[in-house]
């Protein structure tokens, strides 16, 4: 059975919800499958104005926003959810290579940001790490 089509396996609307930026369908499903057995309600937002509307309007609040780099995102639009006034923490994750991005992404007040690997290694750690209880 396909646990992640199983309404027995659904967290409950009670559940901390992450709120993901990508845009690659592969990697979507894997981390919102991985989210959702974990317990998490997940929610995929497909480009950077629709993300930072929801972050903003999120009730209650998401415990987690999550950006691919490869998504990208417009990091001005995302800076204005980051710092001491963010709704929510945002994690970041994309190509070790990509130091323009990591750049960017710290320079808009991202909360971590990590590289690929480091985050489909550990994607369950990192959550729970840096979301918001």
């Amino acid at each position: 059975m396909d646990t992640a089509h199983d309404p027995s396996n659904a967290p409950d609307a009670n559940a901390p919800e992450i709120v993901v930026l990508n845009r690659d369908l592969f990697f979507g499903v894997r981390i919102g499958n991985a989210l959702r057995d974990a317990g998490f309600r997940v929610t995929f937002r497909p480009s950077t104005a629709p993300f930072v509307a929801y972050l903003r309007a999120a009730d209650p609040l998401a415990a987690l926003g999550v950006i691919d780099l490869g998504a990208g995102p417009d990091w001005d639009e995302i800076a204005t959810v980051t710092g001491e006034s963010a709704p929510s923490p945002i994690l970041v994750f994309g190509p070790h290579k990509d130091v323009d991005g990591f750049r960017a992404a710290k320079a808009a007040g991202i909360t971590r940001i990590v590289s690929n690997g480091e985050f489909h290694r550990d994607m369950l750690g990192l959550v729970r790490r840096y979301a918001r209880p």
